[in-house]
């Protein structure tokens, strides 16, 4: 044991001195930066925006309600399956060239969106969309974990990248319901993806010359029957969480939840026989057993369950509690979003002094503000609208202490070689939280109220709403307590790659 740790210690000093004697990086390596964060925000907006155009959609499609839910969450299920195999194309192939790829397809695909003539033909473009991203944004980071090898500058750039998600959320929110508003060319709900397609163009151009190559250097195979399995597991799970509270849990959605739970057990099977056998899983060992990988994505879970929970029922207090037009309500979320900026900013000085911690102090005030919005909920509409802003800049404010450290900790514990797969694995744990807190938070939300809070009944008033939400904030304080509590035991746990 004595000489395992010593083994560990040296390679620990080894890597840490070719982080300090390594090359900094250029003026194009920043430039690249900026281009790839271009197409993380683009990305972001399009996981957001869709939710403030969906009645418009609905109308002008003659949707139903399940196939308007699908235009969302369809993007955001073929995002998360096809998030780790993206990630591993990268490594094999040239994370520069399926970066290019991807944007090309995610431009190519918002404009399929755009010219759908029917929800279904929606539906399948969008899911198209979610794959394009899965290509595109996994290797976002990965790129950062290759060209940012010195632990400040990864540092700054992971901020920056925070930063951008931040951004993403708010142009997300506020900018689809001033599209809406502005009804360009009277081109209405389409404009939300057409938007994309000028930016798209901006960032393949820019990316020829700025963005740097990288690939994994023993070249991976790949595992075509893993990319399989998680193509299975995630649709698996997320549809009948998406599906299952809306239609009551029909027996069918247990089954498929039970079949994503065989598929995990037989897919981390294959993978342990593949690598056995000297070949090339999708996920290798080394990267699951990484220091600290799997309390890093629990704290990730529970912090996306979260953060995506609060946004659907904040939408809901807003717009259907007490009565506020989807564009007044979109700017409640604005200090949410500048509050993010802010404390991803902070991290660059913050973490490099503090590592972890920030990401724990950032949780604490996350649960703090939250166990507030019950002081504020029993106000009038118009300041109970101010003081809630306050609140979730505040809360912003605690999001954008957590992200960078967590996501910092989780690069710098990945081999640089599978910088790809980890990444994969990052966003993918990103995606299935966020589509968990949806679920799971608006289950109990309509639970509690005892009404669809898109159609209430005639007896639901605007303080049974704020009952509600009184309640589901508690619960999403405890999850950012419990996303804390696992950032303080990751903490505990020294880095060894």
């Amino acid at each position: 044991m004595d000489a395992l740790a010593k083994q560990g210690s040296a390679e620990g000093a080894v890597g840490a001195a070719a982080a300090h004697d390594a090359t900094p990086p250029t003026a194009r390596d920043w430039a690249g930066l900026v281009v790839v964060l271009l197409a993380m925000f683009m990305s972001q907006i399009d996981m957001f925006i869709v939710n403030v155009a969906a009645p418009v959609i609905q109308d002008d499609l003659h949707a139903g309600f399940g196939q308007s839910q699908f235009v969302i969450d369809g993007y955001v299920i073929a995002y998360a399956a096809g998030m780790v195999a993206g990630g591993r194309l990268g490594d094999r192939h040239g994370r520069k060239k399926m970066f290019q790829y991807g944007v090309a397809a995610f431009t190519a695909t918002s404009l399929l969106c755009a010219l759908a003539s029917s929800a279904n033909l929606l539906i399948a473009a969008r899911v198209l969309q979610g794959l394009s991203a899965a290509l595109m944004t996994p290797q976002v980071l990965s790129l950062i974990r290759s060209q940012f090898v010195r632990d400040h500058d990864r540092a700054r750039a992971v901020s920056a990248y925070g930063a951008a998600i931040g951004l993403g959320v708010i142009a997300g929110l506020v900018g689809g319901g001033l599209l809406l508003d502005l009804d360009v060319a009277g081109l209405g709900w389409r404009m939300i993806f057409l938007i994309n397609v000028p930016i798209g163009i901006v960032i393949l151009a820019a990316a020829v010359r700025t963005v740097g190559e990288s690939r994994s250097a023993d070249s991976p195979r790949m595992d075509f029957a893993g990319v399989v399995f998680t193509g299975l597991v995630l649709p698996a799970a997320l549809i009948p969480l998406t599906v299952g509270p809306e239609k009551g849990w029909p027996w069918w959605t247990w089954l498929c939840l039970a079949l994503s739970v065989a598929l995990i057990l037989v897919f981390l099977r294959w993978e342990r026989r593949l690598e056995s056998r000297g070949g090339d899983p999708l996920l290798r060992a080394r990267l699951l057993k990484a220091k600290g990988f799997g309390l890093s994505m629990a704290a990730v879970l529970m912090f996306f369950a979260g953060n995506a929970g609060l946004f659907l029922v904040l939408t809901y207090h807003l717009q259907s509690g007490i009565s506020l037009s989807p564009m007044k309500a979109s700017l409640v979320f604005v200090p949410l979003g500048v509050g993010f900026i802010i404390g991803s900013a902070a991290c660059r000085r913050l973490a490099a002094r503090f590592g972890i911690r920030v990401s724990v102090a950032g949780g604490v005030i996350m649960t703090v503000s939250l166990c507030a919005v019950p002081a504020v909920t029993g106000m009038a509409s118009g300041r109970q609208s101010v003081l809630l802003a306050a609140v979730m800049g505040v809360s912003g404010l605690g999001q954008g202490l957590v992200v960078t450290p967590l996501v910092d900790t989780v690069l710098s514990r990945v081999h640089q070689d599978d910088a790809g797969a980890g990444s994969g694995v990052l966003n993918t744990v990103t995606q299935a939280g966020m589509a968990l807190g949806v679920a799971a938070i608006g289950a109990l939300y309509t639970a509690v109220l005892g009404s669809n809070p898109q159609d209430p009944a005639p007896g639901v008033s605007v303080a049974d709403f704020a009952h509600s939400f009184d309640v589901t904030s508690f619960v999403l304080a405890g999850l950012a307590l419990a996303a804390a509590a696992l950032c303080a035991l990751l903490g505990a746990r020294p880095r060894t790659c």
